[in-house]
């Protein structure tokens, strides 16, 4: 498949874009946060689904605006050109699938375009980012080589987590020698039940006959104790009779008492209704004598007083003269403090005069000048130009220096490598021996690769023909075995097992010798191979005898001057970079002189406009205008000034003439200040003011005295009313006789309260009030009280006893359960055994689990591993040019061993970690390469070689760009990799883009 256009509607901060890609090996370039990692992520999202929210993946859902999603046109070899679009709806999004023949699907279709391959698949694959790579950096010893084992065998950590997390959970249930594992806890759990059980078997006898005298024990002491109880509950009432025995005669002569008062009329709290009734009479009378004596003092108070209407009524224009006053003092005071900074200004505007020292007059200089704002800041970038100017010209001389001094040297030490250098006949001549003495090692090492090939060929066959040989003899051993059975069922007519027998043994023989035959012709195979291998070996032994070698000497004389020739190199290239640094510079002062002339007639135009001499722009230009703006300024402010005196005179003079006028209308024609007049209207208008508000005060006193009076008198008469009828309930007229009636109904409240007070006595007691009369009966309670306490003690001596017995059958008791009777033991035992045999079930998942997965891996090591080594291999040996040839798996267990060209194998935690990272790659890529050729998916390439140098990292590009059948997308932010790609395959991610075609 290969990827033709990418749309996108809203994914993260990407909206609306749409990239056409037209070529086999696409690149996409922009820098950090541009939006690499975010089309990564979406191609991923519509051909696999959105990440759910329980996912840890990023959703990318766009912040502003409602769209999610996009579509992607992707041409499958087989069916053409398929549009691919997936939208916001369900968790993993809407997906939509259209061919280019109109047939239309959702998931089902585009599972089948895909091959069933899920995303996790995928990403183990062909979709690489700088986090594989980290992962590889983080892994230590062991942990490495089982981590490439399982890259190798499904292109990720996945068959490595397997294992450890089985492996975490047989240890987390059983270690041989461990105590903590569930299962070690409960064997020994169950040795000790079994223990207990043997001990419960001896003590049962005795338990039955111990619990039934038990029984008969707290029988008898339950009936006892029911006896004890009722005994104690009688005393309990004797004693509570014996208490209340007094109080309750008591009452019955009270209750005599009371009958007496029966025909007594009295008014409830009849005394103390009077004494408060004749209290408020007694009070409200002397109220009233208060109230009038009140009203006469008032009367003569406001005869006394009189009033002047017309100052009064003149209060309005009196306070506001007065109020002036104060305005009348700050106008004098604004007065002189304006008269002093007219002062001030004048002297302020001499010394700008004095500083500017101008050829001109002031009032030209003031109408004409120029002080505009746009003008200003044109002084002042004028000004800051100028400056400007001065320091590039300092900065420009020195550089030049610099420049200048670099380049002679620079000039210097490449013409003395040039002369270093050997000519170019000796040279060719040493690279033509250095060649033909690797040819030499090489063919070396490829003899001795042979050679162990063959040892390995010729092993295989040897086992090959003693497995032939096992099973002849396992075959002959069977068939003799059922032929005997069948015949043996044909003597005794048994037909049917006949016919199974002899078929069973025919069919068993015709599968033995096929798999013979096929055992035999690899074998065939594998000795030809060996002859093959055996001839090749000889013909590169012969070629090495013939071949010729390089002196140490002329290897060094090689390798200094190759040496010297890129170091020759470098200095070239920074000699040309220094003559264009110098070009620059000379550049640089062109331009310069160009803004300087440029400058200058800005700084006339400038003075003119300021009216100014041209000699002070070039020095002080935007000084000279903050002066004369400042000067303007000040002028304007002073006559401000002298218009505001104006202003304030005749403010004054209008206060001073209503204050007289209104001084002479009502105090007289004498001659006070403005400030005594002020103060005596205010005081004549205040004693004034203070005469009418007494007047009316006293007024409102009035008022309300008679009102008191009248409600005082309502009020005497209310209270007269009910002392009439307090006397009429008793049936009194007279104070005495009421008083007499008062002592009788004191007399009877005090009984009923005494009354009162021995029912709630009675009330408390145990005794209820119909119990009283029956115990009343009883002639001599206490000596009944004395023979009850004697049969308690008996019963309280007997109930001891028992207890006393039963604790010691109790304790023989416990003594026996302290282990659990036997039935509970064997059944506790029982269920022990159960739950052990359930862990050790659960444990033997696990195991079995793990020697599978073991079995597996086996299994792929035997068939399919050779074929992606093979190609994994040549990746390895084309990526670290040889230094490494051959990729081989442990005999036990998961990991590789890794062939370098001197014949010394490296477990993979051995190597460097640039080194390891190659491996890993060579793996990924082989996977592609062979298990998933028919799969032809592109490569995803997220920035994952950023740690590799340019060598390494061209080595990485073109490995990838001979997968021909896959495309490649790359995603880069480092611009040194672009070089490493045509042009017509780059795609620059900008801040905005919108519409683009390659």
């Amino acid at each position: 498949m290969e990827l033709k256009k990418i749309t996108i509607y809203g994914y993260g901060k990407l909206e609306n874009l749409t990239f056409s890609i037209h070529s086999p090996i696409h690149v996409f370039y922009g820098e950090n946060e541009a939006g690499k990692s975010t089309i990564m992520s979406f191609i991923h999202s519509i051909l696999f689904g959105f990440p759910t929210k329980q996912q840890t993946e990023l959703r990318y859902e766009p912040k502003l605006q409602h769209k999610y999603g996009g579509k992607l046109e992707i041409y499958f070899p087989k069916i053409g050109l398929a549009t691919i679009e997936r939208v916001k709806g369900k968790a993993t999004g809407d997906v939509t699938v259209t061919l280019e023949d109109g047939r239309r699907g959702q998931e089902e279709l585009l599972n089948e375009l895909l091959a069933g391959i899920d995303k996790s698949l995928y990403q183990s694959i062909f979709s690489f980012n700088l986090h594989g790579l980290q992962n590889v950096q983080q892994l230590k010893g062991e942990e490495l080589g089982r981590f490439l084992f399982s890259t190798g065998a499904v292109g990720s950590d996945r068959l490595l987590k397997a294992e450890n997390e089985l492996q975490k959970e047989l240890d987390l249930r059983y270690k041989p020698s461990g105590k903590k594992p569930v299962v070690n806890e409960k064997l020994q759990d169950l040795r000790d039940k079994h223990g207990q059980l043997k001990v419960a078997e001896k003590d049962n006898n005795q338990y039955v006959q111990l619990l039934a005298k038990k029984r008969e024990l707290e029988k008898e002491r339950q009936l006892t104790e029911a006896e004890l109880k009722q005994e104690e509950h009688e005393i309990r009432y004797l004693e509570e009779w014996i208490k209340i025995k007094e109080i309750a005669l008591e009452k019955d002569i009270l209750e005599e008492k009371l009958a007496a008062f029966k025909e007594l009329n009295f008014p409830q709290n009849g005394l103390t209704r009077w004494g408060a009734l004749k209290e408020k009479m007694l009070s409200v009378e002397a109220e009233l004598r208060y109230l009038e004596a009140k009203a006469l003092e008032i009367e003569q108070e406001m005869t006394s007083l009189s009033i002047q209407e017309e100052l009064i009524k003149s209060e309005k224009d009196i306070i506001l003269a007065v109020e002036k006053f104060p305005v009348y003092e700050q106008l004098q005071n604004r007065q002189n403090q304006v008269q002093n900074q007219l002062k001030s200004i004048e002297e302020e505007i001499d010394s700008l005069k004095s500083k500017l020292h101008l050829p001109i007059e002031e009032e030209i200089l003031l109408k004409e000048s120029n002080t505009s704002i746009f003008l200003k800041e044109q002084c002042a970038q004028a000004a800051s130009k100028q400056r400007r100017l001065k320091e590039q010209k300092e900065e420009l001389d020195e550089r030049l220096k610099d420049e200048q001094t670099t380049l002679e040297l620079l000039e210097e030490t490449v013409k003395e490598y040039k002369q270093k250098l050997l000519p170019k006949d000796e040279r060719i001549r040493l690279e033509e021996h250095v060649k033909s003495d690797n040819q030499v090692r090489w063919n070396k090492e490829k003899a001795d690769l042979l050679l162990r090939e063959i040892k390995q060929l010729e092993e295989q066959v040897k086992v090959e023909e003693k497995r032939i040989k096992q099973n002849t003899m396992i075959t002959s051993v069977l068939s003799t075995f059922l032929l005997l059975v069948g015949a043996g069922a044909l003597f005794f007519e048994q037909w049917f097992l006949t016919l199974i027998s002899f078929a069973i043994s025919i069919v068993y023989f015709l599968v033995f010798l096929s798999g013979r035959k096929l055992a035999k012709n690899e074998i065939r195979k594998k000795k030809k191979r060996i002859v093959l291998i055996k001839e090749e070996r000889a013909q590169l032994l012969a070629i090495m005898e013939k071949g010729q070698g390089i002196s140490p000497y002329e290897e060094q004389k090689l390798e200094d001057d190759t040496k010297c020739r890129e170091k020759f190199t470098q200095l070239q290239f920074k000699l040309e970079q220094q003559n264009e640094s110098y070009e620059r510079v000379l550049q640089g002062f062109e331009k310069w002189e160009a803004d300087f002339l440029s400058h200058q007639k800005l700084l006339r135009q400038l003075a003119n406009e300021l009216r100014i001499p041209y000699e002070l722009a070039t020095q002080q230009i935007y000084d000279a205008f903050l002066l004369i703006e400042e000067w303007k300024a000040k002028d304007r402010e002073s006559n401000s000034i002298y218009q505001e005196l104006e202003e304030i005179q005749q403010e004054r003079e209008q206060i001073i003439s209503k204050i007289i006028h209104l001084f002479e209308k009502f105090i007289g024609m004498e001659k006070e200040t403005i400030a005594n007049m002020c103060y005596r209207l205010k005081t004549a208008l205040t004693e004034e003011k203070k005469k009418k508000d007494r007047i009316e005060t006293l007024q409102r006193k009035q008022d309300d005295l008679s009102e008191h009076m009248e409600k005082y008198q309502t009020e005497y008469n209310r209270y007269a009313e009910e002392k009439t009828a307090l006397f009429s309930i008793a049936g009194v007229k007279e104070e005495e006789a009421f008083l007499e009636k008062a002592a009788l109904e004191k007399e009877r409240d005090t009984y009923k309260e005494r009354l009162s007070t021995i029912d709630v006595q009675l009330e408390i007691a145990y005794i209820s009030k119909e119990q009283i009369p029956l115990y009343k009966k009883i002639l001599d309670p206490e000596r009944q009280l004395d023979e009850k306490q004697t049969k308690i003690e008996r019963l309280a001596s007997r109930l001891k006893e028992l207890v006393e017995e039963a604790a010691a059958i109790n304790f023989t008791l416990s003594r026996i359960e302290s282990g659990g009777t036997y039935t509970d033991l064997l059944h506790t035992f029982k269920q022990f055994q159960s739950e052990f045999k359930e862990d050790v079930r659960e444990w033997a998942k696990f195991a079995v689990a793990k020697q599978l997965l073991a079995k597996t891996v086996e299994q792929y090591k035997q068939k399919q591993l050779p074929a992606m080594l093979q190609k994994a291999e040549e990746n390895l040996a084309f990526l670290t040019e040889g230094k490494y040839i051959r990729i081989l798996p442990k005999e036990e267990g998961a990991g590789f061993l890794v062939e370098s060209h001197q014949h010394v194998f490296y477990e993979a935690k051995e190597l460097s970690q640039g080194t390891t990272e190659q491996l890993y790659l060579s793996i990924r890529i082989a996977l592609a390469q062979t298990f998933y050729k028919s799969f032809w998916f592109p490569f995803i390439i997220d920035d994952s070689f950023v740690n590799f140098d340019e060598k390494r990292t061209e080595k990485v590009i073109q490995l990838l760009k001979k997968c021909e059948q896959n495309q490649l997308i790359f995603f880069t932010c480092h611009r040194h990799l672009l070089k490493h790609f045509p042009d017509n395959s780059l795609h620059v991610l900008p801040a905005e883009e919108r519409e683009t075609s390659l």
